[in-house]
């Protein structure tokens, strides 16, 4: 054999030995990336064509009753998944037409540990100027609260904040809050009673949902008129006009108060060694609204949502998107 013959067989061995080797190595890595992926991946929506059954528990109180509404609605041919906040997306929200809620409230008036990153994201979302009032838009939703009279003004402090916040991002509410007060000895009683008003309302359909709200002192498809057992606090009350009068920052020029009608010193803040305070008394109350902190009388910070979604691994925004800039680091 040649010598020529023999460099050119040498070639050919190293040329497909370095073919191998090259395409193991791409294939290990890819193995590692889809390990990686898979790791990664979101919480899926276990059926997006079913009303979703929310629990948010802490002692189990508020989870006993979601099952046995679940089955309620079952036995009337009423498809709904069971969820635990913890387990699912709340970016999925967005998507769901039909949402019940069972919800405890726990110290200060705080959501159970396993449904805080739940809470979380629909408060950051309602306080978001970018995410609109239209985000839940399509989504029905009632709320059953859970809690104790003892802790007399967080009282069930959970499910009016959800109520709260979910109108605030568009969703319609087919019936008002119901308090359940633990401590009461009714709670069953009052919780029979909506689960019935829940069920007539599902099964009537059309109308009663698409029109949001029901009122609570109607007839629903035979079920008596009984008095919803749901309270009003003062202070909420007043705490909802002053949040009406604030102003988002992107209205404020053509919103904010006139120098005729208000007093000057007040609206633009305190005058020092002849300045006055940039953040003024509206805008510290517009930026406070939407989760900023300020910083002196000049500033106000808030880290980004989707910094925290990127962190948490459910995508950036479109600097990632579309140029790769890591922001978030």
């Amino acid at each position: 054999m040649s010598s020529s013959s023999i460099r050119a067989h040498l070639a050919l061995v190293a040329l497909l030995s370095a073919t191998t080797f090259y395409f193991a190595y791409k294939s290990r890595r890819l193995n590692k990336f889809l390990r990686h992926s898979e790791y990664r991946k979101k919480p899926e929506n276990p059926n997006p064509n079913k009303g979703k059954l929310f629990f948010i528990s802490q002692t189990g109180t508020s989870k006993t009753l979601a099952k046995r509404l679940h089955a309620l609605l079952t036995s009337n041919d009423l498809l709904f998944d069971l969820v635990d906040p913890q387990t699912y997306e709340p970016e999925d929200l967005s998507k769901e037409a039909l949402v019940l809620i069972v919800a405890s409230s726990w110290e200060d008036g705080k959501p159970p540990e396993a449904a805080k990153f739940f809470m979380n994201w629909i408060d950051e979302s309602a306080n978001d100027f970018r995410v609109g009032s239209l985000l839940l838009s399509n989504c029905k939703f009632a709320v059953f609260g859970v809690g104790s009279k003892s802790y007399e003004k967080t009282f069930n402090m959970v499910a009016k904040d959800l109520s709260k916040k979910m109108r605030e991002l568009g969703a319609g509410e087919v019936l008002p809050v119901v308090e359940g007060d633990v401590d009461g000895g009714e709670l069953d009683v009052v919780f029979e009673d909506w689960s019935k008003r829940v069920v007539a309302i599902l099964k009537s359909g059309g109308d009663r949902l698409e029109n949001g709200i029901v009122n609570g002192e109607a007839s629903i498809v035979g079920v008596e008129s009984d008095p919803v057992y749901h309270e009003y606090d003062d202070d909420e009350e007043e705490e909802d006009v002053v949040e009406s009068e604030m102003v988002d920052l992107e209205d404020i020029a053509g919103k904010g108060p006139s120098r005729r009608s208000v007093n000057v010193a007040e609206t633009n803040g305190k005058v020092k060694d002849g300045k006055r305070d940039m953040v003024t008394p509206v805008i510290r109350a517009s930026l406070e609204k939407q989760g900023y902190k300020i910083i002196g009388s000049h500033s106000g910070v808030k880290i980004c949502r989707w910094t925290k979604s990127q962190l948490r691994g459910r995508g950036g925004c479109y600097k990632h998107s579309f140029y790769g800039i890591e922001s978030h680091r």
